[in-house]
C-alpha cells in the first residue's frame, strides 16, 4: 500500500510585506506621544514650583525664628542684669525698711528698684521707659530694644514691691521696620521685699 505524504502549504509573502509588518507592529509599541510629553513637562514644572516656595517659606521662617532666639537672649541677659542690682548686698533690708510699708506706690520697693535703673530720682507712678538700646544680630541686623517700667497696680501690689519691666524688640533695618518681633513683660522683686515683716 502505497503512503501519502501529507502536502504542506508554506504561504510566503514577499520580503518587503514582511519588513511593512513587522514595522507596524514596532510604531505600536514605540515611547510617548508628544501630548503625553507635554502633560509630564507641565506635572513636573508644578511639582517643582511648589517645591521651591515650600522652601522659601522654610528659610523665612528659619530666620524670623533666629531672631526671635536672639531676641530672647538680650531680654534675658538684660533681666539677669537687673536681678543682680536688686539683691541684699545692693539693697540691703536695714536701710530700706520704710519701704516695706509705703505710704503711696511710689515709696516702695518698686520705686527703690525703679530709680535705680533710671539711674535717678523718678516720682510718680506712670510709666517710665528707659533709654533705648541697640543690638545687632549675627547677621548684621540692627535692632532696638525699648524698656519701659511700671508699678503695677494691682491689688496682689498694694505695697508697691513688684515693678514690671516690658520689653519691645524692633529691627531698625529691613522689610518690617517699627512692627515688633518682641514683646515682652516680667516682673521685679528685690530679695529685701521679700523679707519685710
Amino acid at each position: 500500500m502505497p503512503t501519502t505524504q501529507p502536502q504542506r502549504f508554506q504561504i510566503s509573502a514577499p520580503i518587503s510585506a514582511r519588513w511593512r509588518l513587522n514595522d507596524r507592529s514596532k510604531a505600536h509599541e514605540g515611547g510617548f506621544s508628544l501630548s503625553e510629553v507635554l502633560v509630564a513637562i507641565l506635572i513636573t514644572t508644578i511639582f517643582v514650583a511648589v517645591a521651591l516656595q515650600g522652601m522659601v517659606v522654610a528659610m523665612l521662617l528659619k530666620s524670623k525664628a533666629l531672631y526671635l532666639a536672639e531676641a530672647n537672649r538680650w531680654v534675658q541677659a538684660d533681666v539677669e542684669q537687673m536681678r543682680s542690682q536688686v539683691t541684699l548686698s545692693n539693697l540691703p533690708l536695714d536701710s530700706n525698711s520704710a519701704r516695706c510699708h509705703p505710704l503711696s506706690a511710689d515709696a516702695g520697693f518698686a520705686d527703690l528698684v525703679r530709680d535705680n535703673l533710671a539711674g535717678g530720682n523718678v516720682t510718680g507712678t506712670a510709666d517710665y521707659s528707659l533709654a533705648a538700646t541697640l543690638q545687632i544680630s549675627q547677621t548684621g541686623k540692627t535692632f532696638q530694644i525699648a524698656r519701659t517700667l511700671s508699678i503695677p497696680s494691682a491689688p496682689a501690689n498694694a505695697a508697691a514691691k513688684v515693678l514690671g519691666i516690658e520689653y519691645k524688640i524692633t529691627p531698625m533695618t529691613g522689610v518690617n521696620l517699627e512692627q515688633p518681633i518682641l514683646h515682652f513683660y516680667t516682673e521685679v522683686m528685690p530679695d529685701a521685699a521679700l523679707q519685710c515683716q
